[in-house]
């Protein structure tokens, strides 16, 4: 008996210490639900910022697609031909290339590492991330020429610049320089204050043929619906309508809040219930009811999950290849809920929400 009884407290002993190592070895990660656009907020980001850097990152991801992602998408996919006419524009002022460009990057990471205002190599830093389609980072040296680096410029440096890069107003038309992002307000003044080198990128665009479609198919069977609801208010898809309205509204008070601090408000359980019904016209809630898209609204979900599942993996496994303990994701906030649920699941994964930082 006292055998079994000390085998069983070993077993115990065993059982707690491999609880306690695995916690030791979880990731901690934290989504943060992002506005696209910040041009007229009155937040005070500088305080997110804080908040943020006294998680202490190792890494900070943004919704950028991984470079080598380009190269397997067609010519027509927005996020291609989004970043084309800036790749197009900064190849065109600057067509000398090194002989291997991944080889000079490396080496340009490191001369800066050493002493940050090295303002030309700076320059041609942010170039050669542009011809080789990695946008978040040629985004990030940008932003750091623009804001940090660019009034500390001699003459020549200025000389330089203007040549390599063109004016401001050139740069924002060609989408480097965006004031109102979430990026320019949030992530990439988190990162230098990090003193941290890049942003990582974690996008998934796989997906965005399909989940096109299905968001095509569901917007005209939705508008059918509502001319459905309009021609007889008494129908019962009439009802349908009137109930999604009053699922997805914010009351009042809840408005107040939320309008208080919209990024606190944006990483809410609330927030990630509505934003679904606003993305999916009603969301999951709704299946079934009179009218409701319901198959279509179906299809969508399962590419958005795809979309999300691997934004998820491009994060474990970079965050993994770098040891990282602590990772910060920028995210739209429509992202949030699904890749909180979906890294939840991973036992090596711990996941904090933004408001339960201090």
């Amino acid at each position: 008996m006292k055998i079994i009884q000390k085998l069983s407290l070993a077993l115990l002993l065993l059982i707690a210490v491999a609880v306690k190592s695995n916690a030791q070895n979880q990731i901690e990660i934290v989504i943060v639900g992002s506005a696209h656009d910040n041009s007229k907020s009155t937040q005070n980001f500088q305080a997110i910022i804080d908040k943020l850097k006294n998680f202490k990152p190792d890494m900070v991801f943004g919704e950028y697609l991984p470079q080598s992602d380009y190269a397997k998408l067609e010519e027509n996919n927005w996020a291609k031909k989004s970043f084309r006419k800036g790749h197009d524009y900064l190849e065109k002022l600057n067509p000398a290339s090194p002989k291997n460009i991944d080889t000079q990057i490396k080496n340009d990471q490191k001369a800066l590492a050493k002493f940050a205002y090295y303002h030309k190599t700076r320059m041609n830093l942010a170039v050669n991330y542009a011809k080789n389609w990695d946008r978040g980072n040629a985004d990030y040296q940008i932003f750091v020429l623009e804001n940090y680096m660019k009034q500390s410029f001699g003459k020549e440096e200025q000389v330089e610049y203007a040549k390599m890069f063109g004016n401001t107003d050139s740069l924002k038309k060609k989408g480097f320089c965006r004031p109102g992002s979430e990026y320019s307000k949030i992530y990439f003044p988190l990162i230098y204050q990090l003193k941290q080198d890049r942003i990582y990128n974690m996008d998934c665009q796989t997906y965005d043929k399909p989940w096109s479609e299905a968001w095509g198919k569901t917007d005209s069977l939705y508008k059918i619906l509502i001319n459905k609801a309009k021609a007889d208010s008494t129908s019962q898809e009439a009802a349908t309508v009137k109930a999604i309205e009053k699922y997805w509204a914010y009351n009042e008070e809840e408005a107040k809040v939320f309008n208080a601090d919209p990024y606190a408000g944006m990483n809410t359980i609330k927030y990630g219930v509505l934003d679904e019904a606003w993305n999916f016209y009603g969301g999951r809630h709704f299946y079934g009811y009179a009218g409701f898209p319901t198959e279509t609204v179906k299809e969508m979900i399962v590419q958005w999950t795809f979309r999300n599942e691997g934004m998820c993996k491009n994060i474990i496994d970079q965050a993994k290849a770098k040891k990282a303990k602590r990772v910060v994701v920028g995210v739209g906030a429509s992202h949030r809920k699904w890749m909180e649920e979906i890294l939840a699941k991973n036992p090596e994964v711990k996941i904090i929400n933004y408001n339960d930082l201090h």
